[in-house]
């Protein structure tokens, strides 16, 4: 009698095959989002702490000065003259600093406070043997991890000028909240800064807390910033990038605080370059006034009592606006 032997396959079907291929790309799709969703879940987080030791540096600030930090100080007669009482320096030496730089000492950064010369903007830092060395541009440059936002897109969060020394300017995520407006300083065809002034933070002023009337749980102190605008960045109308209105040492305005007279996340529009050389002003000066982020959907803040809250985008314009204000007396509903 003869065997029948059967012959095993060793081999996939070309159907098979691609059943497989199939099933592997379904589970990468399905992977994918839950990864990118924890891993902005872990942005958020590290964002809202960073908020966090923000506000209680802020108040650790006030413990020991009874007054919340300068949003920035910095001569610019006629709107914004010296303080005289601030004692911060001889007749003819007016000092130049920004919000972040009074809390490096209490976000345990004290050693980097210390190379700091507040009454020399342009030799403002020390080498290692304590030699004042060029145009402050060791300070200048110094990153802070307590001060980038994990969702930024700006690579270790440092820009330059058109022309300029590469990674000269370190940058923030966080900036103060100036209340209705910050930027631009001066009235133009509407008010400005100093027009205002009513928010948590403010050019060579301090605030305190018995000055926050509206209450310290429903005024904004800190907020974020998002570095992208691709039209603000190309348009060669604006002739600008976003990344060059983030010095964090620099000391001006739209380098130090925002303001809550503009949609959170507001981006120039596409057709920016065809509009009006007005309307392309008043654009221009409320994305450098724009509170944004990396997140989805809003941006953190934290609030003068040193919570933090994630405001959504689609906030109320006047709820936004309101909570921007320190004293004006205004009601604020649960929509926030």
């Amino acid at each position: 009698m003869f065997r029948v032997r059967v012959r095993s396959r060793v081999a996939f079907t070309l159907i098979e095959l691609l059943v497989v291929i199939a099933i592997i790309a379904i589970l990468i799709g399905l992977l994918l989002p839950a990864v990118q969703k924890v891993r902005e879940a872990a942005a958020r987080m590290k964002c809202t702490n960073n908020l966090k030791q923000l506000g209680l540096a802020a108040h650790n600030y006030h413990s020991a000065y009874e007054k919340f930090p300068y949003g920035m100080y910095r001569v610019q007669t006629p709107e914004f003259p010296a303080d005289s009482a601030a004692g911060l320096g001889p007749a003819g030496q007016n000092p130049r600093f920004c919000l972040m730089y009074q809390l490096l000492p209490y976000i345990e950064q004290d050693a980097l406070a210390k190379r700091w010369n507040n009454f020399d903007f342009n030799a403002n830092s020390l080498d290692e043997n304590g030699v004042s060395f060029g145009p402050g541009w060791y300070f200048l440059k110094q990153t802070v991890p307590t001060l980038a936002c994990p969702s930024q897109p700006i690579g270790e969060h440092k820009s330059q000028p058109a022309s300029g020394t590469p990674g000269l300017y370190a940058l923030t995520s966080y900036y103060g909240c100036a209340g209705t407006r910050s930027y631009p300083r001066r009235a133009t065809d509407r008010p400005a800064l100093n027009q205002y002034r009513d928010g948590a933070f403010d050019q060579n002023r301090r605030t305190s807390v018995t000055s926050i009337t509206d209450g310290t749980s429903n005024t904004l102190m800190f907020g974020e910033r998002h570095y992208f605008d691709r039209v603000f960045d190309t348009s060669p109308v604006a002739d600008d990038r976003i990344a060059d209105w983030g010095w964090v040492w620099f000391g001006a305005q739209g380098d130090a605080f925002l303001g809550c007279s503009v949609k959170i996340n507001f981006k120039l529009p596409a057709n920016f370059d065809s509009l009006s050389a007005g309307e392309q002003t008043i654009l221009f000066e409320d994305r450098i006034n724009a509170f944004g982020s990396g997140h989805t959907g809003g941006a953190n803040f934290t609030l003068a009592d040193g919570s933090v809250r994630f405001l959504r985008d689609s906030i109320s314009p006047t709820t936004l606006l309101y909570l921007g204000t320190r004293a004006n007396g205004e009601v604020i509903g649960n929509d926030f």
